[in-house]
């Protein structure tokens, strides 16, 4: 029978009791090694072997996830007696869910549409898990205690690189610097190079995280989450030293969004606080104000930006501010389905300012990330998920202590053998991150300096860090003055989260998948915390057969659509591309063309193995004249299988058409203006997708000058130069001290200049 209950009484057998547990130290193994070896903003599937690696690294971490909630759930549906905690997401993930279906058909490539949504949506049933099995103290304290002491030894990673890493990564590179650039993919003398090397030389204090930035971002949250501990704590003082640890942290990032955003989460904790009952009162009024308060905000920006096109702030809020400008008119021209999950990238381009420096995968903002991708439902539902949780803890019922099942009775020897797992699994994610090339080459001296030098230090300060935070912030909530402070603790978890989203208005450190699910990890316990509210409900039913058959038959049928769907295809085609590559690093190109054929069969969503074998036709093509023509033919039925496969990206495009010049060059003069009138249309669609780019535009006026088209090639030509200088003008403000470097390349700029005069002459134009 199904009934809402406020009951949260409801009886778990033993062995649900320890399956859940189990489950939570296995999330908690899963935040550590996100934290530690982060797969990156997001999950791109790439001809690039790292990038692919990571993309099939990302599915193996969400599959797990996203079994482990649906095991729960038919373990739970198939037990006497079944609860479910109303967590506040569900309305919100419904319309997420149903914007993320509708972006996904419209989306170029379907591959990353796949990927982003399986990468957003599991961290978020794993929050709806977390609400469900924490339903003790000591569990609460402990995804606390692990978060806080994760974000202690990312500030030892970050103190270890402004002192040490920071300079060997740069003796290094100079010590090599063709071998570095050349791993990287980056040309020497670009302006790719150029903006490595001052990314190399800021001495960037990131942790395990791509940015500063993102650093910034989680040692916000750890600093709080440890605050929220020690309001539990008789002994804060006791840990004094880790506050000052995660606070120098902070402030050596020099990330001001997270520094701002510290300090005004820390001030409206403090408003909270002395005008609780206010708050409490006219909840509803200070809501309708602040959301006017945003409105007039954003208008105010808005209007701010289009008058003088930047904000305020210097030079990193110009560079902003082009990212959103480009990314509303994105999301204009994209307003109820978005782009598409994941591709930002093959758009942005299309909006691109032709002054901006660099092309971005995500516009630094997460309402405009989510609005571009995913359109304006997608956004409403991932903000209702978010706030209507935190819209129910602000409410003004009375917290009930949580209660200790019987499983934690024995509170120190559980505590102990938690801590004493958990560091374990730490141990070994670190050693399995740094020390699995270090074991390949069999080095013993090699492997015993790294773990003496990357392995140890960290191992001992998480374990440190921990042992302490759980042992000063200890204490059984079972009288009413311990409630008082859980109400404190609610709030300074609240707090601690609006702090964090006003940071990510100007970052994208959310969508880091470590900082993500440690998020969404921080709302599972304001949840749980506020889920024992007297007036909170449960839903409550005896499960009957004809639900627990198609429980066990619905998990078996999600986990195969996830094999099928997701991780299969594209492990199996990134490990034919990583073999492919080194066939073709070996010189056996027949071999490389065969797997990436069969790369490309085997994920039939992504044009990624296409691209690499028609790049690889025309490597082979440019040193084997004799097969020259067969060649260029293979790579060009692969480029157009590719574009058919995503048309959204110009990159292809722009491919065939060069692959088209080549094929002019070595045919008969009759047959000339065919191939080039080809290269010229398949110029003209890359262009059309990258309006900003001068190297588009020069090329397609080299062609348009082949076929004498001289209205085309003077336009063309002149493209180029005006975009050239307006990219120039921006180097000179964004660098005033350093030497140009051209994104052209100032013998095609001296070019182009020339044809125009000279064509100009000759056609009286």
């Amino acid at each position: 029978m199904k009934k809402i209950t406020n009951n949260h009484d409801v009886t778990k057998s033993k062995a649900l009791m320890t399956f859940e547990y189990v489950l939570l130290v296995f999330y908690l193994a899963i935040i550590i090694l996100r934290v530690l070896y982060t797969e990156g903003p997001t999950m791109q599937t790439s001809s690039n072997t790292l990038m692919a690696s990571d993309s099939v690294y990302s599915l193996y971490i969400s599959g797990a996830l996203l079994f482990s909630f649906f095991i729960w759930l038919a373990w739970s549906l198939c037990s006497k007696s079944f609860s479910y905690k109303v967590t506040g997401i569900e309305i919100g993930l419904l319309i997420f869910g149903a914007a993320a279906v509708i972006s996904y058909f419209a989306a170029s490539d379907k591959r990353l549409a796949i990927n982003n949504i399986i990468s957003l949506f599991v961290p978020i049933f794993s929050a709806i898990l977390l609400v469900q099995i924490l339903d003790s103290n000591i569990k609460i304290r402990l995804v606390l205690a692990v978060i806080a002491a994760m974000g202690v030894v990312s500030a030892y990673q970050c103190a270890d690189q402004l002192l040490f890493l920071n300079k060997e990564t740069i003796k290094q590179y100079e010590d090599n610097p063709d071998m570095t650039l050349e791993t990287l993919n980056i040309n020497k003398g670009t302006l790719q190079h150029f903006l490595f090397e001052q990314r190399l030389h800021s001495n960037n204090a990131s942790a395990f995280f791509t940015t500063r930035n993102s650093a910034g971002s989680f040692f916000l949250i750890a600093i709080f989450v440890l605050f929220a501990l020690t309001i539990e704590s008789e002994n804060p003082a006791k840990l004094k030293a880790f506050f000052i640890v995660l606070l120098f942290a902070i402030f050596i990032t020099k990330s001001k969004g997270a520094i701002f955003s510290f300090f005004f989460a820390f001030t409206l904790i403090g408003l909270y606080q002395k005008y609780s009952d206010l708050f409490r009162k006219h909840r509803k009024i200070i809501l309708i104000l602040s959301i006017l308060l945003i409105v007039a905000g954003t208008s105010l920006i808005a209007s701010y930006g289009i008058k003088h096109q930047t904000l305020p702030g210097g030079i990193s809020m110009l560079v902003r501010w082009q990212y959103w400008e480009a990314s509303a008119k994105m999301f204009i021209d994209n307003f109820w389905t978005g782009v598409g999950p994941g591709n930002f990238s093959n758009y942005y381009s299309h909006y691109k300012p032709a002054q901006a420096l660099e092309s971005v995968t995500d516009p630094h903002n997460f309402p405009l990330s989510l609005l571009t991708q995913y359109g304006i439902f997608g956004l409403v539902g991932f903000l209702l998920m978010i706030f209507l949780p935190l819209w129910n803890s602000t409410k003004g019922n009375t917290i009930s202590a949580v209660p200790t099942n019987n499983i934690e009775k024995n509170n120190k020897l559980m505590g102990t053998i938690l801590n004493v797992i958990l560091c374990v699994l730490f141990g070994l994610v670190l050693c399995k991150i740094k020390l699995t090339e270090a074991f390949k080459s069999g080095n013993v001296m090699v492997i015993i300096y790294l773990m003496l030098r990357l392995c140890i230090p960290p191992i001992a300060v998480f374990s440190v860090s921990l042992y302490f935070i759980r042992k000063y912030t200890y204490t059984e909530l079972d009288n009413e003055r311990n409630v008082i402070r859980k109400n404190g603790f609610a709030v300074i978890i609240l707090c601690a989260l609006l702090g964090f989203l006003l940071h990510n208005l100007t970052d994208f450190a959310i969508f880091e998948p470590g900082i993500y699910t440690t998020f969404w990890s921080i709302l599972a316990v304001l949840i749980a915390v506020n889920a024992n509210n007297k007036n909170r409900k449960s839903f409550v039913f005896t499960p009957a057969t004809y639900i627990k058959i198609p429980a066990v038959l619905g998990t078996i049928v999600i986990f195969f659509a996830f094999l099928i769907y997701a991780l299969i295809p594209v492990a199996s085609s990134t490990k034919k591309i990583k073999l492919a590559n080194e066939s073709f690093s070996h010189g056996d190109l027949q071999q490389a063309y065969q797997l990436l054929d069969s790369a490309a069969e085997n994920d039939k969503l992504s044009g990624s193995a296409l691209s690499l074998n028609a790049r690889m036709f025309v490597y082979n093509a440019e040193r084997t004249p004799s097969q020259r023509f067969e060649m260029l033919l293979y790579a060009e039925e692969c480029f157009r299988k590719a574009i058919e496969r995503n048309s959204a990206s110009y990159k292809n495009y722009e491919d065939l058409s060069q692959t088209y010049v080549r094929h002019s060059e070595i045919s008969n003069p009759d047959e000339t203006a065919g191939w080039l009138t080809l290269a010229l249309d398949a110029a003209i669609q890359a262009k059309d997708r990258y309006q900003g780019n001068e190297r588009l535009h020069f090329n397609l006026a080299l062609i348009s000058d082949k076929l004498v088209i001289p209205e085309k090639a003077i336009e063309s030509y002149q493209n180029a130069v005006n975009i050239e200088d307006q990219y120039r003008s921006q180097f000179k403000k964004m660098y005033p001290n350093k030497e140009l470097v051209s994104r052209l390349g100032e013998e095609k700029y001296e070019f182009a200049k020339q044809r125009i005069t000279e064509i100009t002459s000759q056609n009286d134009i």
